[in-house]
């Protein structure tokens, strides 16, 4: 630590995580007396007793709800009546304040004059009813069933600050046709487009990780689908009862097909599943009365739980009589 200057020791200790630290700091070497007095912003949360010790703090970071304002109160407080009101007693004035945890975008737009930013915005179903349908752009994710069931909803544009998209979210959307899906989004939820009707393609981006159990589950109209290479399973029932859906092609990137993936999609045609594949979940291609081409190109034999199609048992995937062709590649 010796060999440290005094900024570089600075640079070191934004990364502690208890005020302790800061005092044994300056407490074991003279030539770091005066470090907390650098920092122009809190390093960590602190109360009105260790403010004192970061006299030249100008931004103040928030990380938690439980985390001392210091008199500069946003959050939204109810009256009996249903209105709402801001706190706003300041006792001590910070140049801006930054607000990491999650709130929802009425709080965002009551403060929006103030010195206030915030860094993780959800989007809810009460900001749905008091907004509209246009997302901000401000909002980094939409939360559970933030548009479920409305009805006039017929397409959405989701903006690049988006990072999830909740459970639910746009369940029951029957009139919903297009959705626009950035490069930001990295999870979608369960049964967020479920039983979305009129909903007939959409394109998930490579930055998504996830797609949630039931996502697409009755999207009766959806024909194609673009599953990205950065998925590595896919929910069960995440395409139950697609009846539209004609062709599935499934990345090298999936490792599992979960529980009744496919059940259900009577127009399915032509399945090609990768030999990174080595889990069929139950059921997974029951009812695919259409199915007349399945192969699955395995590197290596696969331990499955249930019998392969062929076996006129219906426990696994059942792929019906009319399956013409069906390989197994090893």
């Amino acid at each position: 630590m010796r060999g440290l200057s005094g900024y570089h020791i600075m640079i070191v200790s934004k990364y502690f995580d208890d005020f302790g630290n800061f005092i044994n700091l300056e407490l074991v070497c003279k030539k770091f007396g005066g470090n907390m007095e650098k920092f122009h912003f809190n390093p960590i949360p602190l109360n009105s007793k260790t403010l004192g010790y970061f006299p030249n703090i100008e931004t103040l970071h928030l990380w938690n709800k439980k985390d001392e304002n210091f008199g500069n109160e946003f959050m939204i407080n109810r009256r009996e009546n249903g209105d709402m009101e801001n706190k706003n007693v300041l006792k001590n004035k910070f140049y801006r304040i930054i607000v990491w945890f999650s709130v929802n975008f009425v709080i965002v737009d009551r403060n929006k004059n103030r010195n206030i930013e915030f860094k993780n915005v959800t989007y809810t179903q009460i900001d749905r009813k008091k907004f509209g349908n246009n997302i901000p752009s401000s909002v980094t994710s939409i939360g559970d069933k933030c548009f479920s069931f409305c009805g006039s909803l017929t397409s959405v544009t989701i903006p690049s600050s988006v990072s999830s998209i909740g459970e639910g979210c746009f369940s029951g959307c029957s009139n919903l046709g297009s959705v626009t899906i950035p490069s930001s989004v990295t999870s979608i939820g369960y049964c967020c487009f479920s039983g979305c009707s009129s909903l007939r393609s959409i394109t998930i981006p490579s930055s998504v990780r996830s797609i949630g159990g039931s996502c697409f589950c009755k999207c009766s109209s959806l024909s194609s689908i673009t599953i990205p290479s950065s998925i590595r399973s896919i929910g069960g029932y995440c395409f139950y009862e697609c009846s539209s859906l004609i062709v599935i092609t499934i990345p090298s990137s999936v490792r599992l097909i979960n529980d009744w993936c496919f059940s259900g999609c009577s127009s399915l045609s032509s399945v090609t599943i990768p030999s990174s594949v080595t889990s069929i979940g139950y059921r997974c291609f029951y009812r695919c009365s259409s199915l007349s081409s399945y192969t699955w190109r395995l590197l290596k034999p696969a331990p499955l739980p249930h019998p392969l199609p062929g076996n006129r048992d219906y426990l696994n995937v059942r792929l019906c009589k009319m399956v013409s062709i069906y390989h197994v590649i090893k």
